[in-house]
């Protein structure tokens, strides 16, 4: 479409301006595109939505009811004078569990060794009971299910009187023996007075002050009960203020390596097994090997030994004190060489313990 380009008309032609362009005025005739209609148009409708609005909003408030807002009485309320508190002193902090509480907290240190499933504990060579049969201090290796150490079980030794009385004393001395990681730091404590026929040990949380013991909080305890014959324990849970309650025991055959640990069910909660280490540590030393299983699933494949395994583990105190008694059954049935001759001694076989 062509545009033409008007040109300025005289004054003297308005009526033939009026009959090229009837209804339309001469200004709105210089749009010389439909691009430039589109924004007239729009630009008209959107004055006339403007002057729509205005009028209803005129209308609005010349019909909407004017109100007549009285001023408020001030409010009467007095506050309340705050009460006066008086702090009395308290009482010193004691550190005793309440009643029924467990004792390890897993966020303790201990608790780290005690969540393993499956622990080995490998007692050490003690050459100078093998050469000499002189009784030292018991230390064992503490591994994982994977071969890995973990911690130390060492006997405290306390020097010349303390050597002279494990001489004269053997198996049924009194002894204290330390639960240790690998940076040198105390996890747990395993006590034993002396003992003529029943061991009686406890395991103990060292570190806390004003416990029910001068070594910490006394976690639980194994009793052994004796037989003629079979070897047997009684494990319980300490519940604070000097009261325990029994979760297993321990009642093995005559000269079983199996020390199965049942709770109030009859079912197997953990086990304590001793290994086989060859003929000459066997007859020569007693460097033992015991696995100790703490949960179901370091069950898995021994079903024939174990068939009524608990669904459900241990929690965290009683696995302390069966980490102790494993201690206890080390020293209790299977430290044979302690009192012995020793290779080069000059006494017979029949001192042997």
């Amino acid at each position: 479409m062509l545009l033409k380009t008007f040109q300025p008309v005289s004054k003297g032609l308005p009526g033939l301006l009026r009959t090229q362009f009837p209804t339309t005025s001469l200004a709105f005739k210089r749009c010389y595109s439909p691009l430039d209609y589109d924004r007239a148009t729009r630009l008209s409708r959107n004055r006339k939505l403007q002057r729509l609005r205005a009028q209803a909003q005129a209308q609005r408030e010349r019909t909407s009811p004017q109100y007549d807002y009285e001023a408020q009485p001030q409010s009467q309320y007095q506050p309340e004078p705050e009460p006066q508190y008086t702090f009395e002193s308290q009482p010193p902090f004691e550190s005793k569990l309440p009643q029924g509480a467990q004792v390890v907290s897993p966020y303790d240190k201990l608790a780290t060794i005690l969540r393993e499933p499956t622990l080995v504990i490998e007692r050490q060579i003690e050459f100078m009971n093998l050469f000499l049969g002189f009784e030292q201090a018991n230390r064992y290796s503490v591994m994982n299910a994977a071969g890995q150490q973990i911690a130390w079980l060492q006997e405290r030794d306390f020097g010349i009187f303390k050597a002279i009385t494990r001489q004269f004393y053997r198996t049924h001395r009194p002894f204290t023996v330390d639960l240790i990681d690998l940076q040198g730091q105390v996890l747990m404590t395993i006590h034993r007075p002396f003992s003529f026929i029943n061991s009686h040990i406890k395991a103990i949380l060292p570190g806390i002050q004003n416990g029910d013991h001068p070594e910490g909080l006394i976690i639980g305890e194994s009793i052994q009960n004796w037989h003629l014959w079979r070897r047997r324990y009684n494990l319980f849970d300490s519940m604070g203020d000097d009261q325990y309650v029994q979760f297993g025991k321990i009642d093995a055959g005559f000269l079983q390596w199996e020390f199965g640990v049942e709770n109030e069910q009859g079912q197997i909660a953990g086990a304590v097994s001793r290994n086989f280490v060859g003929l000459f540590r066997e007859f020569m030393t007693d460097t033992g090997v015991y696995v100790v299983r703490m949960d179901p699933a370091s069950f898995y494949g021994l079903e024939d030994i174990y068939s009524n395994v608990a669904p459900v583990g241990m929690n965290l105190d009683q696995k302390a004190v069966m980490l102790a008694n494993a201690v206890s059954i080390d020293f209790d049935y299977f430290s044979r060489k302690s009192g012995g001759p020793g290779l080069f001694s000059f006494g017979s076989s029949a001192d042997w313990s």
